[in-house]
């Protein structure tokens, strides 16, 4: 190691050097004592240098400094003549000037040039300051300066509204350090008990207020009493009526949300008031709403004026959004309107099942029923979205519980029941479904489902999803229709026609040291593809871009499948050169089989639905077995 220094210290320093130079030649600037470094608490800085710079009105210091991180990180500019925080955008507290700097590389070889550019941009936002140009960032940027110039320990209101643009009395939750709001007390109370449990504290709600602003407020036009709301509730569309509704109904503290257009899309922020009190000459709190008037004379618009007046504080909140369109997509997914409103239920909820509702909850499906018996084992845990803490617990209610507790403005429920016990006793789930989700890898129960389906007892969509051997290719099939059927493509063993790879048979499972204990020792990346594949094409269905049936195939990379043993299908090859690489998807069509024994009109069809006028005929005529 040269001179016994390392080749990062080396670098620093000769970035320090090159950017001395620089500044104190080219800018006439002046080296930073260290406890002028130190001024700037937090910031971790090391070095720094003043210069001046001269704008159409005056001259200001402008300093630059760099951390320990120098020259692979950038610099940082302060100006020191500013005028209060707030009254300029894009300037911190401390004077740090908010360059936008995120696209810019540090070019540590030549920090200098980068000093330069960067000083450039300083300029020139100061002048954009100065001369008001760029205030209205304010409003594009609100969150940033609402935020930042409230108190850390600042009570926050969480936020279910739709941002409609449309004034309106609200319910309000009061946590006490995180209320709630939204459209009406079933919306809140449901999301606060999905989110905490059924707490007895979640039982009712009071009104509170939101007002719809023509724009985002700039920092001087913050409400500082419960009067600059009044003002601004006579600047909105039917504001006056509704704080005189809210003054008769409402309950101190009283809660605000302002809700605007930012440029930037909606923003959302709160204020809290209480009810104005006086002090009487016996040193007793009188409401002031009702001062000078008996009860019950004061007219209205009076009280209202009253209860929004100067002599009431206001508290500004800051407010953090968790409706669902928020959550999915910041409220700009085409989708998600769409898929709020969709219900799914989810059959099988093993290692493809349970990853497969897990997408669909984090791609905003509003309403979720899981369908499992089984409990998850420790042998489970390698490859499902649960861990050992629930080993010994239905997969599931679990499972539901879990997502339900990530997802609380979604409604998502499971049932440790075997499917013709879902028959009897949760039928309803399956008449609302918009699509039925058949994941158990179960010959039997999906022979069932599809009877059921060309019989006409289920309507509902159905996709049905499998993968071949090793988790080396997988299947889903949507079928819009009853025909085609699922028969249509599969053998009358249940294996599809169309397979993708073929294996010796000393390759295609594992057996443990148990009596017909077979398993394949694949884990959860050899499963992504096809959980990604099946998921997808669910969501396809869902928004209705679907028309007719389609069976869509994953492949996995060629050298996965080489090293658990397999082979490519004739079928799969058949004379297409760039399947042999894998790592691709397809879709195909499923076509009906005119000599299919379920779905065609032959009378071997006909004979077979003849017997079948009632679940429990189509349940008796199958031997049925659990998911998996």
């Amino acid at each position: 190691m040269p001179n016994g220094k390392s080749i990062a210290v080396q670098v620093r320093e000769e970035g320090i050097l090159k950017v001395d130079s620089f500044l104190s030649s080219v800018c006439n600037a002046r080296r930073l004592a260290e406890e002028e470094v130190q001024e700037y608490a937090g910031r971790c800085l090391t070095a720094g240098w003043e210069l001046t710079i001269e704008t159409v009105s005056t001259v200001r210091r402008l300093r630059v400094l760099i951390d320990a991180q120098f020259p692979f990180s950038l610099p940082h500019f302060f100006l020191v003549d500013r005028p209060s925080f707030l009254t300029w955008p894009h300037i911190e507290r401390d004077g740090l000037l908010c360059l936008l700097a995120e696209s810019k590389a540090a070019g540590f070889r030549h920090p200098e040039d980068m000093v330069g550019e960067l000083l450039g941009d300083a300029y020139h936002l100061v002048c954009s300051s100065e001369s008001g140009q760029n205030e209205s960032d304010f409003r594009t940027e609100f969150y940033s300066y609402w935020d930042r110039s409230l108190l850390e320990r600042t009570e926050k209101i969480f936020s279910l509204l739709k941002t409609d643009g449309k004034c309106r009395l609200i319910r309000i939750w009061r946590g006490e350090t995180r209320p709630v709001v939204g459209e009406s007390e079933k919306q809140v109370l449901s999301w606060l008990r999905r989110r905490h449990g059924n707490q007895p504290q979640f039982d009712t709600t009071d009104v509170a207020c939101l007002l719809w602003l023509p724009e985002a407020l700039l920092p001087r036009e913050y409400p500082k009493t419960a009067g600059d709301l009044y003002l601004l509730a006579m600047t909105t569309p039917g504001g006056a009526k509704l704080l005189e509704q809210f003054g008769a109904i409402g309950k101190s503290p009283f809660y605000f949300i302002l809700g605007a257009e930012s440029g930037n899309g909606p923003c959302l922020a709160g204020v809290k008031t209480n009810r104005p009190l006086i002090v009487d000459i016996r040193g007793k709190r009188r409401d002031h709403s009702l001062h000078g008037f008996r009860p019950g004379k004061v007219p209205k618009s009076l009280v209202t004026q009253r209860l929004f007046s100067e002599a009431s504080p206001a508290s500004r909140m800051n407010v953090e959004r968790v409706d669902s369109a928020w959550i999915h997509g910041r409220g700009y997914d085409p989708h998600h309107e769409s898929l709020s409103v969709k219900k799914v239920v989810v059959i099988g909820c093993g290692s493809i099942g349970a990853p497969i509702a897990q997408h669909l909850a984090m791609a905003g499906v509003g309403n979720l029923s899981l369908v499992d018996p089984q409990d998850l084992s420790w042998a489970n845990v390698g490859r499902h979205p649960l861990g050992a803490e629930h080993v010994g617990h239905s997969k599931a209610t679990t499972l539901a519980a879990k997502l339900q507790l990530s997802y609380p403005h979604a409604e998502i429920r499971g049932f440790d029941l075997y499917y013709e016990e879902v028959l009897s006793k949760e039928a309803q789930i399956l008449e609302e479904a918009d699509l039925i989700v058949c994941a158990t890898a179960d010959w039997e129960m999906e022979s069932l489902l599809n009877l059921q389906r060309v019989h006409g007892e289920i309507n509902s969509p159905i996709l049905y999803t499998w993968t071949e051997p090793h988790a080396c290719a997988g299947h889903a099939v949507v079928l819009p229709s009853a025909s085609p059927c699922l028969q249509c493509g599969m053998t009358l063993r249940g294996e599809a026609r169309a397979e993708i790879t073929k294996w010796r048979r000393d390759t295609e499972t594992r057996s443990e040291p148990a009596c017909g204990a077979v398993f394949q020792p694949y884990g959860p990346i050899e499963l992504q593809g096809s959980i990604s594949m099946a998921a997808s094409l669910a969501l396809d269905s869902l928004l209705g871009k679907i028309q007719r049936s389609i069976h869509r195939v994953w492949a996995s990379p060629n050298a996965l499948l080489v090293e658990a043993g397999g082979d490519w299908s004739d079928t799969w090859r058949n004379g297409h050169l760039g399947r042999e690489k894998g790592g691709i998807q397809e879709d195909w069509a499923w076509e009906k089989d005119d000599l299919c024994p379920v779905c065609s009109a032959s009378a071997t069809g006909a004979a077979l639905l003849s017997g079948l006028e009632t679940p429990n005929n189509v349940l008796s005529s199958l031997p049925l077995s659990s998911t998996t």
